[in-house]
């Protein structure tokens, strides 16, 4: 068996229903329950089984594009199998991250809480991850001492990775404000007074890029339309907006995704788990229809 295999476990729910084995699909859900460092509200472990369960009732045609996406050839591995060290579990996300891509598969990570990202980007190695998310995660160390939890991911990715821009940020402190004041990053203000410029600004940066991963933590929307996240900031985008800018940001070059901090324990009614699966559709379907594949 290899590495993957080891650190893989069943989950009782499976994603959109997805009965695609592994061999034949082109994109590969892995789930990572995992929330560890979280610093507000924890239960984001519980992410994933919310995400495969409000899936398997989802309506899959996409109407923008009239892709269905369970045409798409789409498998689930299960999940993760979570330790309490951090570095032990981006180790066994970026083992499995790494060995689905050398498959020729797109990794579709389920949070969890947002440092799984850094084990995805250590093995995917993009030349841009494209974050969508209210806080820039960029502090040096959260809480004192702790260099990797999830208000320093972003950080650690752009110190060892790649270039990271982020879109629909608005809730920051001075040490974030600094360091990111010479890189890129669309605010949801900027977003909410001129969609066509932020648009025109994230096609742009795109296209200059190479291999790209996209990043999604659920607190990019608006807590209006996603309450069920660990910490919420109002002011945000809706579901909606974040679909078109989807349109703009996704390439024939993806190489990953994920789609972290969905926390069921405060999604009273579903909905954050139900917008969290439409971001998901429509993300695949829009790879799939770049790549040529529906």
């Amino acid at each position: 068996m290899n590495k993957k295999g080891l650190y893989l476990v069943e989950n009782p729910y499976c994603f959109s229903g997805a009965r695609h084995r592994y061999e034949d699909s082109w994109f590969s859900v892995i789930g990572v329950p995992f929330d560890n460092t979280t610093s507000f509200r924890p239960g984001s472990r519980f992410g994933p089984a919310s995400i495969r369960l409000f899936s398997a009732e989802a309506e899959m045609l996409s109407l923008d594009d009239y892709i269905d996406v369970e045409k798409i050839p789409i498998s689930d591995l299960g999940d993760v199998a979570v330790t309490f060290s951090v570095e032990e579990v981006l180790k066994r996300v970026e083992t499995v991250c790494r060995e689905v891509h050398e498959d020729s598969k797109i990794p579709v990570l389920l949070g969890g809480e947002h440092t799984i990202t850094l084990g995805a980007a250590r093995a995917l190695r993009p030349e841009l991850l494209l974050c969508f998310d209210a806080h820039f995660d960029y502090r040096d160390e959260y809480p004192q001492g702790v260099k990797i939890s999830h208000a320093t991911v972003m950080r650690r990715i752009s110190e060892e990775v790649c270039k990271v821009v982020h879109v629909g940020v608005r809730a920051t402190c001075r040490e974030e404000v600094e360091y990111a004041h010479d890189r890129d990053f669309i605010t949801s203000k900027k977003i909410l007074q001129s969609f066509s410029e932020s648009s025109s600004m994230l096609r742009r940066i795109v296209e200059e890029a190479g291999s790209l991963y996209i990043s999604i933590d659920l607190d990019v929307l608006d807590p209006a339309y996603a309450p069920g996240v660990g910490n919420p900031e109002a002011c945000g985008i809706s579901t909606s907006i974040l679909l078109d800018l989807l349109e703009h940001s996704v390439t024939d070059r993806l190489v990953g995704m994920d789609l972290v901090e969905l926390n069921p324990i405060l999604d009273c009614g579903g909905s954050s788990a139900a917008a969290a699966v439409r971001i998901l559709f429509q993300a695949i379907a829009k790879s799939a229809r770049k790549r040529c594949l529906v």
